[in-house]
């Protein structure tokens, strides 16, 4: 993996990972 191309995913996975939080407890 590229250094650009883990730039790019590190934000888009934070981003998910934040978006997941609320959903799962949302969901429980």
């Amino acid at each position: 993996m590229t250094n650009k191309g883990q730039l790019l995913q590190d934000p888009f996975l934070n981003t998910l990972r934040r978006e997941r939080v609320p959903v799962s407890i949302y969901l429980v």
